[in-house]
């Protein structure tokens, strides 16, 4: 069996690197999805408020979970500089 050329191995990668790019694009599409209904179901689609101000809300809700896993895991290491 003849080695594939460079050409071939990089158009290979870049077929598997697409791929993944697909897959992970319909995974975000599906999350986006259900966040959304259930946005609508709880109300958020009759309120007047923009797309920065409800960014912000849902940055806190997720803070809010992510402080609970925090307690469980091990403490995240400190950012450069702030010692």
């Amino acid at each position: 069996m003849a080695r594939k050329t460079l050409s071939e191995r990089k158009a290979d990668k870049l077929a598997e690197l697409n791929r993944i790019k697909a897959e992970l694009a319909e995974l975000e599409s599906k999350a986006a999805e259900r966040i959304g209904k259930i946005a609508i179901a709880a109300g958020l689609g009759d309120l007047d408020i923009d797309d920065a101000a409800m960014r912000k809300e849902f940055e806190a809700i997720a803070s809010k979970f992510r402080k609970g896993e925090t307690q469980q895991a091990a403490p995240a290491p400190a950012a450069p500089g702030t010692n």
